[in-house]
């Protein structure tokens, strides 16, 4: 059966609200990496509850969440191939491969924190477990989630040591590698802040080499729960699912969040040895739990009586690559030197209300736009590329769909 028009509206809603959290996140990213000691100084009550807001519910879930969405993605493409009778593996690893491309336009020219690039690659490991049975599945992707996690802290715990990283730096100097960096994103060379894009992409699986592993196995276990999801057709029949989706948000949601506050406390600066450090590194794990509980809530609110909701959300969420790479343009204009250079400049309420503000205006633009065509800008080229010709694009044009 193909994906139904009511299933896509909730997906695409899912996919605005988790797209208002990665720039939420990014925004706050793109400033306290290089200002931070220099905002948080100055923090008055509110700018410590947004900062509070930042570190406990968005940061790490948001992009969780885009994650589980681009792997529920994966399965609709799938279904809707296998529904015209159309091969997917060949159109799949085009789609990828232009999406790397856009990746590295992105990391190299808007922001230092692209994850199209991690998207595309583990989007093309996804073909490997496209006949994977559910069961299969479901333990692969909790199995991608928890274990990473939990065994790099019971290392942690039994060396009494982190978990060393390719750079050979400790955990103090791993926190000022991007500090050290500030004096490039202050300045008005763009060229020097290209280069140093491309040099952090490529340095951090050195300097941070245990988080990134732990971060790139559990965006490849949460699309293999949303590609699960998919074929479960869950958001074609949130009702069926309502007592299921209930207990993941009463589960998944409080042990996620506490996890998440236990983790966080590193980026707090909150002092642990021995046991202690290797419990905040296993409750890295909370993030992707509190996700999945986030996805399950909002499934069963914009699914249920916030109905409403999905006809503004909606339009964004078809346009979520445009949107991400516009709140990256935006971003980065803002903040760094080549732009209006605002660096340090904004309290931490401000850097949030203008990611609301940002979000707000994407959705406008969104619905404005897609009531004249049929694919954001970003999703016509992505489109385009992939079938190697130009996609019929305005709304009264007879289309291939």
């Amino acid at each position: 059966m193909a994906p139904n028009s009511d299933r896509l509206h909730l997906i695409d809603a899912l996919r605005a609200i988790a797209l208002f959290g990665v720039i939420t996140f990014n925004f706050t990213a793109m400033v306290m990496a290089f200002a931070g000691g220099e905002i948080m100084s100055r923090a008055t009550s509110v700018d410590m509850g947004f900062a509070t807001f930042d570190l406990v519910l968005i940061q790490g879930k948001a992009r969780a969440c885009f994650a589980l969405l681009f792997g529920l993605g994966f399965g609709i493409l799938m279904e809707r191939a296998a529904a015209k009778g159309q091969g997917f593996t060949a159109f799949y690893l085009r789609r990828m491969l232009v999406l790397l491309g856009i990746g590295l336009l992105n990391l190299a020219f808007l922001f230092w924190g692209d994850i199209l690039i991690l998207y595309a690659v583990l989007g093309m490991g996804m073909l490997l477990f496209r006949n994977a049975s559910d069961r299969a599945l479901l333990w692969m992707g909790f199995a991608l989630i928890l274990v990473p996690p939990l065994v790099s802290g019971a290392i942690e715990g039994v060396t009494g040591v982190p978990i060393p990283n390719f750079a050979g730096l400790s955990p103090a100097a791993v926190d000022t590698v991007m500090y050290d960096t500030a004096p490039i994103y202050r300045g008005d060379d763009y060229w020097a802040y290209v280069a140093q894009n491309l040099r952090y992409y490529l340095d951090h699986y050195r300097t941070e080499t245990g988080y990134v592993a732990m971060y790139d196995t559990s965006v490849l276990g949460l699309f293999m729960l949303g590609f699960w999801v998919a074929r479960q057709r869950i958001a074609a029949d949130v009702a069926a699912w309502r007592p299921v989706l209930i207990k993941l948000v009463w589960w998944c949601l409080p042990i996620g969040l506490v996890l998440s506050v236990i983790h966080a406390t590193r980026r707090m600066g909150i002092p642990f040895e021995g046991w202690g450090y290797a419990g905040v590194t296993a409750a890295y794990a909370g993030l992707a739990i509190a996700a999945i509980g986030y996805i399950a809530l909002f499934c069963l609110l914009i699914g249920g009586s916030g109905r409403w909701l999905q006809k503004p959300l909606a339009p964004m969420g078809r346009m979520a690559l445009t949107g991400y790479l516009a709140s990256n343009a935006i971003g980065s204009f803002v903040w760094y030197g080549w732009g209006l250079g605002l660096l340090g400049k904004w309290s931490m309420t401000a850097v949030n209300l203008l990611a609301l503000a940002v979000f707000v205006g994407l959705c406008v633009f969104s619905a404005l736009w897609l009531s004249i065509f049929r694919f954001g800008p970003a999703e016509w080229v992505w489109r385009s590329l992939t079938y190697g010709s130009l996609q019929p694009l305005l709304r009264t044009e007879k289309t291939r769909v």
